[in-house]
């Protein structure tokens, strides 16, 4: 009978280490504050969200869910401003709209990669839509980051040409279909996306760290997408390496000038107004087309990440 009390003890003692443990980890993570960096005021821009999972709208300070845009497939979301903000956690910073949805009932903010530019196709049919009518003509396709994604083959390649000739349409013709690009175009793209950004090298690592964050947002929500992507980074450098820096959105269309507007934007982490303080930086990117249908292979949005770092970076050993 001793015997099998120990045993009870012990086995009652070892569950509760194992409670704690996994309530530090979820106290941890939700500990996480977002802090505003910088405001932009925009022109109500209609936007719609492009992802049938759980998105989050938040209140300003990001404290509070305040509502799940699943719920809302048929609204037309109006941005009125842009947020830069930092996570505490990662130190890793994104980009946020204040959105309000067309019959002026629901607002909050919301990450920017959860939404696409222009007006819901099925606002008409939707009570929660409001007035669907705005001038769509933005110059930031934002877009929700799903799905695997396409590498850059080259290990370490000098980017030397210049931006001539990527400031119009792009010469080079791409598919229209999203599995053809993703197999046969993806890497050209990404290429181009690299010629963006003169005097950087291109880097496999890089590529690699791109690939999994679009890999990532394909199966969690960007909180949890942003924490694992920092242990991946950790496990990949042997700690946190100085000056990482990365931007990430979605085109309506394989144009690389689209690229080109929306990395030049006040609030991207990347200052490209002045690139060439990132000369002899390594790049990486990783790009993927999706279609919104599932009875359509249509491009419908490609999504985009980017990262720059120095090519001997300073690694801040993980605590």
């Amino acid at each position: 009978m001793k015997k099998k009390s120990l045993l009870l003890t012990t086995l009652i003692t070892t569950l509760g280490v194992g409670v704690i443990s996994v309530d530090s980890a979820v106290l941890t993570h939700a500990s996480v504050r977002y802090y505003t960096v910088k405001t932009i005021n925009r022109d109500n821009l209609p936007y719609h969200a492009t992802t049938q999972r759980s998105a989050y709208v938040y209140n300003v300070s990001h404290t509070r869910k305040l509502h799940n845009l699943k719920n809302y497939p048929n609204t037309t979301w109006y941005v009125s401003k842009s947020l830069l903000m930092r996570s505490s956690y990662t130190g890793r910073k994104a980009v946020y709209y204040y959105v309000t949805s067309g019959n002026g009932r629901v607002n909050g903010i919301v990450w920017r990669c959860y939404l696409t530019a222009g007006t819901n196709p099925g606002a008409s049919s939707d009570t929660n839509s409001g007035d669907s009518t705005s001038n769509s003509n933005s110059a930031d396709n934002g877009g929700t980051n799903t799905g695997a994604t396409g590498n850059n083959n080259s290990s370490t390649n000098s980017n030397s040409g210049t931006n001539s000739g990527l400031t119009g349409s792009s010469t080079t013709t791409y598919s229209t279909n999203s599995n053809q690009f993703n197999t046969k175009d993806v890497t050209a793209f990404n290429k181009q996306i690299i010629q963006l950004f003169p005097g950087l090298l291109e880097d496999q690592k890089l590529d690699d760290v791109a690939s999994q964050d679009l890999e990532l947002s394909n199966k969690y929500n960007y909180g949890d997408q942003e924490t694992l992507l920092d242990k991946y980074i950790v496990q990949t450098y042997g700690g946190h390496p100085y000056g990482l820096l990365e931007d990430w959105n979605a085109v309506a269309a394989p144009n690389v000038s689209l690229v080109k507007k929306q990395v030049a934007d006040p609030l991207s982490t990347i200052d490209y107004s002045d690139i060439e303080k990132y000369k002899g930086y390594h790049i990486g990117v990783a790009s993927e087309a999706k279609s919104s249908s599932s009875n359509s292979s249509k491009i419908t949005k490609i999504d985009y990440y980017i990262y720059i770092l120095p090519a001997n970076p300073k690694i801040t050993l993980a605590s």
